[in-house]
């Protein structure tokens, strides 16, 4: 498998993006590699569901697409609330940006997804982690052929904090190949981390609207970068784009409709997504 080049900041134009993120390697891959970004802020929502304000973490560090993009598309959005309130309701926001390949080497800018809220703990009302040993271990045949990816994983946790159900649903590679190439190493992936994942324990709601709730679904996302031995894992820099293939995404029957109508990948590392934030957004993402 070889290398996908991470799209360079200074080479994207608005809405039309040159790019050598994926200019080698088998043209159907080619046509499905993107490169990325993930934009972190917060917003300001009134109690009516429209927007009140918004601001973008160093906003100096993204490229001018990118700021371009979502000021023209944010100020259009309006929100769900998760119930009635008199007060503004401040959250933070994630903003999955994507450079999609348009032919002819020229790729368009867009907001793919968003998500809204930290799932931080609130008083027991909410999924939070415990423990998440052990970690996935990193398949060898992966570390032998030098490639990476992350896996998105959705959960079933029952009442007793225990993962009971877990399905990776979307993995991501940084590296692409031929199409079983990629199955190949998609399925490691997933394999590692579900394997890894039914030995986690969450603590669960413990009073709140969903305390009574049967089970939780929470989605996690599992990061496979390869490193030197003793060194840290590479610094993905705030604001760069990244090459990257997006996998096929699959859903089980338990996962809630709001996490299905969140894409997998608008969240940051390292976060839980259990879909219970206090903001929906309620307009597309292009605000129309």
């Amino acid at each position: 498998m070889r290398k996908a080049m991470a799209a360079s900041a200074a080479g994207v134009a608005w809405l039309a993006v040159a790019t050598s993120a994926v200019a080698a390697g088998p043209q159907s891959v080619r046509q499905t590699a993107e490169a990325t970004m993930l934009v972190t802020g917060t917003v300001e929502v009134n109690p009516d569901g429209s927007l009140h304000g918004f601001a973008i973490d160093q906003p100096d560090k993204l490229p001018a697409p990118a700021r371009q993009v979502i000021d023209q598309y944010v100020p259009r959005w309006t929100f769900t609330l998760s119930g009635a309130t008199d007060e503004i309701i401040k959250a933070p926001m994630n903003l999955r940006l994507v450079a999609k390949p348009t032919g002819e080497g020229q790729y368009a800018v867009s907001i793919a997804s968003a998500s809204f809220g930290d799932n931080r703990p609130r008083d027991g009302e909410t999924v939070s982690f415990k423990s998440h040993s052990p970690a996935p271990r990193y398949p060898e045949a992966a570390v032998r052929s030098r490639v990476s990816g992350t896996a998105y994983l959705m959960l079933r946790i029952g009442r007793d904090g225990t993962v009971r159900e877990a399905i990776a649903e979307q993995v991501n590679l940084d590296q692409y190949g031929t199409q079983a190439q990629m199955a190949r190493y998609r399925k490691l992936f997933a394999d590692a981390s579900i394997e890894a994942a039914r030995q986690w324990t969450y603590s669960v709601p413990m009073r709140g609207k969903s305390a009574d709730d049967p089970y939780w679904v929470a989605r996690v996302p599992v990061n496979f970068y390869l490193r030197d031995v003793g060194n840290p894992a590479p610094h993905r820099a705030y604001g760069s784009w990244q090459g990257y293939i997006p996998g096929p995404r699959q859903s089980p029957p338990w996962a809630t409709q709001t996490l299905l109508s969140e894409a997998p990948d608008a969240m940051p590392e390292g976060g839980i997504d259990t879909g219970d934030g206090p903001l929906k957004l309620a307009t597309p993402l292009t605000g129309s």
